[in-house]
């Protein structure tokens, strides 16, 4: 607005810093206000966010001359606010510091609230709030907002946290006892970030097993003896694993085991009943030829010893070796009831348990002598049927003391009687040489050839030589 007073000397009005307005209209006028004229410039455009602030000028200039005047005013334009910043999706490991970041334009500044699930965490006015989070956990895991208003209006965004972190221990709900032929289903589930491997298995053998879930179901159609035991569930991801054991007991009937028998020691016969079952059964012996029954609570007869479904009970009976009873086993519990008679093991053992120690060692010097003889028998055997010891086509030469050389009878007596003397008077001189053809006989047996030939083996025989 400028006096115009002067028709001489009129003003020019023009607008200042007006171009980031769009297309603005401007339009004159002139007012008469209590007899002074004004000229009136009037600029016309549309606000915006961006315009908030900007710096707007009015000018007035005389022509011909060197007048001019110029005045300014900054626009202040109301506007809703706008959230325009805040972080992306966040990933964060349990246990990490987190800061969550945002950032509103309007004005007059917003009133800035961070909130999860209905809940406000944190709020303040200002163009900018920051939320820190430390070390977070699974429970802080979600969606956080930030709301963003004013007078003029409000804005919101939100932001996902997610916490990752190893799996909790697994929980197990489901059957855990059962009867052998039913059917058993077993829940195994937990919680991770991200979804975990689940696997159920049994003495290293996996039964059953999923991926990327929380949760894994395990049925067992019809269970058996075999199903009772320790099972394992095992969640694992790339940040951990845990697992958890359960029990699943199954119930059945009494089985008697091959390893059940009786065995003969010594004056003593001991009877084992080897019972598989659950729940743990009564065991009693029968001695049918006897009528007498021993149960378990007979502490003196009976011993038991459990070992996870097995039982195993010993009956000891003494001085019965001689001539061992019948004993029959029979096992019972509230599925029923199973009888064996016990097999009797070891038949050589009771002998050696009848005939004693002693006797023991006699029958076995009697074995002993009879291996001998047997054996000599067939060396004498051998050493009379040996080729070196046979005459051949010729008769076998007999041998006689009294064996007389045809033809020279008195030569052979001579000699004989010479050698005779010499043995028994030790003469040291030679005999006179005889002119005689004789035969001599040398009447001792061969040396032995070896260390391990008895005397008694060597055949006696006579040696001819002729000189």
């Amino acid at each position: 607005m400028v006096p115009d007073n002067c028709p001489e000397l009129r003003p020019e009005l023009s607008w200042l810093g007006h171009e980031g307005l769009g297309e603005p209209a401007v339009l004159g006028r002139l007012r008469e206000d209590e007899g002074t004229w004004v000229q009136v410039s009037l600029l016309h455009f549309v606000p915006t966010r961006e315009a908030n602030g900007h710096r707007l000028g009015c000018q007035a200039s005389f022509p011909n001359t060197t007048l001019q005047f110029e005045g300014y005013a900054s626009l202040d334009v109301k506007y809703p606010p706008v959230i325009v910043e805040m972080n992306s999706s966040v990933e964060a490991i349990e246990g990490s510091h987190v800061s969550l970041l945002c950032g509103a334009d309007s004005n007059p500044p917003p009133l800035l609230t961070w909130m999860r699930d209905g809940t406000v965490l944190r709020e303040a006015v200002a163009e900018s709030l920051l939320l820190e989070l430390e070390e977070v956990t699974p429970a802080e895991d979600g969606v956080y907002a930030c709301l963003a208003e004013n007078a003029y209006g409000q804005d919101n965004r939100t932001v996902g946290l997610s916490v990752m972190y190893a799996p909790w221990k697994p929980t197990v709900n489901g059957t855990m006892v059962a009867v052998e032929g039913e059917m058993v289903s077993t829940l195994c589930s937990t919680q991770s970030n991200p979804d975990p491997i689940l696997t159920i298995f049994k003495e290293k053998q996996i039964l059953a097993t999923v991926i990327y879930e929380s949760e894994l179901q395990l049925e067992l159609p019809a269970v058996s003896p075999e199903d009772d035991g320790e099972y394992w569930c095992v969640a694992e991801n790339q940040y951990g694993q845990r697992a958890t054991a359960f029990n699943l007991s199954v119930e059945f009937a009494p089985v008697l085991l091959l390893e059940s028998h009786c065995a003969a020691a010594r004056d003593t016969v001991q009877c084992l009943c080897v019972v598989k079952s659950n729940p743990e059964p009564s065991v009693a012996f029968e001695l049918p030829s006897r009528n007498v029954t021993v149960n378990e609570s007979e502490r003196e007869f009976v011993y038991s010893e459990r070992s996870g479904l097995v039982l195993t009970s010993i009956l000891t009976l003494r001085g019965q070796a001689q001539a061992p009873p019948r004993v029959i086993c029979t096992a019972r519990n509230l599925y029923g009831a199973k009888s064996l008679e016990l097999p009797f093991q070891g038949a050589h053992r009771l002998m050696w348990a009848k005939i004693g120690p002693v006797g023991a060692v006699v029958a076995f010097a009697i074995l002993i002598a009879i291996v001998c003889y047997i054996t000599q028998t067939r060396r004498k055997k051998n050493v009379t049927e040996s080729p070196s010891f046979s005459a051949g086509d010729s008769p076998p030469v007999l041998f006689s003391s009294d064996f007389r050389i045809s033809g020279a009878p008195e030569k052979y007596e001579s000699e004989r009687r010479l050698g005779s003397e010499r043995r028994l008077l030790g003469l040291r001189g030679e005999p006179p040489e005889l002119d005689l053809s004789y035969s001599h006989s040398d009447l001792g047996k061969r040396p032995t050839k070896d260390s391990y030939t008895l005397t008694e083996e060597l055949a006696e025989y006579a040696e001819i030589r002729v000189k």
